[in-house]
């Protein structure tokens, strides 16, 4: 018999030769003294008739527990308690195979040794020897220890783009994708693996839920040394606010031309006041983002909508002396139909009195009722039934009060300058938001086809399953496909948030490569297949900060925590800067 002192401190057990064992899956019935938790890595070694030794990786998944010898609940307390009748505790571990090294598929013997996989036997089950692309820390473990993502699959030279999904408020989806962008973009080890063109690497992030993202800059008031050490665990041993972010916020809705534009972002009114001056507005084609609803593009309105897009383009003349601004004339400056060769070259400028001057989006409103005007002299509808017509132009009046003030003079495009640009979308109306999104990203998208594949441009954004649903068409759609399908080649990359996958677009959450879960809705979790049965339904269960990861390279999804954050989430997580502890120390005073 092998006294409790011989058995090493990393054993838990040997594999249990009364179950079913298979190259997937097998039972560990743990030592006595052994203790092991969900989640953690195992290994067991065997030697074949060929002299071989092979090794299983695998992760733990389920524990079982069970009295041998009790038949009835009763017999719990005599063979436990007061030890009248014979019997025996027996605990076992469920175990998933991650990997077989070397691989052979073959399944462990009945009754090997099973330890702890510790040092260079966790690196081999977490497949870290074959991360050639470089490894990034996604987080860490119930120890405390790495999780690495092969970096190969995030930067897009073999796989890209990240889906993040969970229940709203309890998953944690935005925090994880700030996380993710935090060790691309702020870490050493990030800024290492994007090699030469790191310091032009940028992300576009949205924000959509409050003020939360604005204050990315500012360090949290609530970071602590225990909430260090989760960062210094990942190598990152002095943890900081994002350092270089700029913050654009939409103008008041509302307000005569001329007037003072003022931000709607109240706790940031140093943020950049953004929008679309008409000449921007008619030369990028953003008409086509306006009319987003799949009734709308399936119809014959979408035909409308192609038709003015082009019109415009052709008649509008940049107004002499006021940038931004333009003149629509009678005669146009190009002869073509197609919309990209109109706006290949820019046109003269013209004074005020050549035609109608457009300075915002009521403006073009007029010039549209005047040339949709089937009894006008020129007319823009295609030869469109006057039906459609009229339903065209009444859904873009609709729009003047949900995003006419986006569409004016004195505001100012979106610049990706520094690392990281947040653009505040919170308080828009849907038609709004769909069009700042759609707009934004088209221009990252289409400016990349033009550059190569790096620097790399990441685009975060939450609630996907409104800007590319499952079900229907349109541009903005059709954008998010493509981006899903194509974008990776060309150095943009998506990270994704949505509350139920199912609900979006299939290409644009079947493409990424890394497809993270938070806390999941019951009735949606038998939608993520990637998931085994086990994670699917812990995966109602978890709580805030936990999330599971399937990557290609390890081929059984893993649980993982990512630490607290640096940076401040919100307004009331902002930790108070010198100068204004100093100007309260003085109103104090004053008083």
């Amino acid at each position: 018999m092998t006294d409790i002192t011989d058995i090493p401190n990393d054993r838990l057990g040997a594999i249990d030769g009364a179950a079913a064992i298979n190259t997937r899956r097998f039972s560990v019935v743990l030592d006595d003294t052994a203790t092991v938790q969900l989640d953690e890595l195992v290994v067991s070694r065997q030697t074949l008739p060929s002299g071989v030794e092979v090794a299983h990786y695998g992760i733990v998944t389920e524990q079982t527990g069970v009295i041998e010898g009790a038949e009835l609940p009763s017999d719990t307390r005599h063979i436990a308690l007061t030890q009248t009748m014979p019997g025996q505790t027996s605990r076992c571990a469920e175990i998933s195979v991650l990997r077989t090294d070397p691989e052979l598929w073959v399944a462990p013997n009945p009754g090997a040794t099973v330890a702890q996989a510790r040092g260079a036997d966790r690196e081999k089950a977490l497949f870290l020897d074959q991360m050639d692309g470089g490894r990034l820390a996604i987080g860490f473990d119930q120890e405390q220890q790495p999780i690495y993502g092969d970096f190969s699959f995030m930067n897009g030279v073999q796989g890209g783009h990240v889906s993040i999904s969970g229940i709203s408020g309890v998953a944690a989806k935005t925090s994880y994708a700030l996380f993710l962008l935090y060790m691309i973009l702020e870490t050493p080890q990030g800024r290492a693996l994007l090699g030469p063109a790191a310091t032009q690497t940028r992300a576009l992030v949205f924000n959509v839920k409050g003020e939360d993202l604005m204050h990315l800059d500012r360090a949290h008031k609530n970071l602590n040394d225990e909430r260090r050490a989760q960062w210094a665990a990942l190598d990152v041993p002095d943890p900081q606010p994002f350092g270089s972010v700029d913050f654009f916020a939409p103008p008041q809705p509302g307000g005569e031309q001329g007037e003072q534009l003022v931000s709607s972002a109240q706790s940031r009114p140093s943020a950049t006041i953004y929008g679309w001056t008409p000449e921007r507005f008619i030369r990028e084609g953003l008409l086509r983002f306006c009319l987003t609803d799949s009734d709308d593009r399936s119809t014959q309105v979408g035909f409308v909508e192609q038709v003015v897009r082009a019109e415009l383009a052709r008649h509008a003349y940049p107004l002499d002396s006021e940038p931004g601004a333009v003149v629509i004339c009678d005669e146009p400056h190009s002869t073509s139909r197609t919309f990209e060769r109109i706006v290949g070259s820019r046109p003269p400028a013209k004074s005020a009195g050549a035609g109608h001057v457009v300075r915002d989006f009521y403006d073009l409103l007029d010039v549209l009722d005047v040339r949709l005007d089937p009894d006008g002299p020129h007319n823009w509808s295609g030869n469109t039934q006057q039906g459609t017509v009229m339903a065209f132009l009444r859904r873009i009046m609709a729009l003047a009060p949900r995003l006419g003030h986006l569409i004016r003079m004195g505001v100012q495009p979106v610049e990706m300058n520094k690392a990281v640009t947040v653009v505040d979308i919170h308080g828009l109306h849907d038609s709004a938001q769909r069009f700042v999104v759609g707009a934004l990203v088209s221009g990252v998208f289409e400016e990349k086809q033009a550059t190569g594949r790096e620097p790399l441009r990441f685009v975060m954004l939450d609630e996907l399953n409104k800007y590319a649903p499952r079900d229907g068409h349109g541009p903005l759609r059709e954008l998010f496909v493509d981006i899903a399908e194509r974008g990776r080649s060309l150095g943009v990359l998506l990270i994704g948030c949505q509350q139920a996958a199912g609900r979006v677009a299939e290409p644009v959450v079947r493409q990424p490569a890394l497809k993270i879960c938070g806390r999941l809705d019951a009735t949606e979790a038998s939608e993520y297949k990637f998931l085994t049965a086990e994670l699917r339904e812990r995966a109602t269960r978890f709580l805030p900060g936990t999330m599971v990861c399937s990557q290609p390279r390890i081929p059984v999804p893993v649980p993982l925590r990512f630490p607290f954050p640096p940076y401040a989430t919100n307004t009331g997580d902002a930790a108070m800067t010198a100068a204004e502890q100093a100007q309260g120390v003085a109103a104090f005073e004053a008083l």
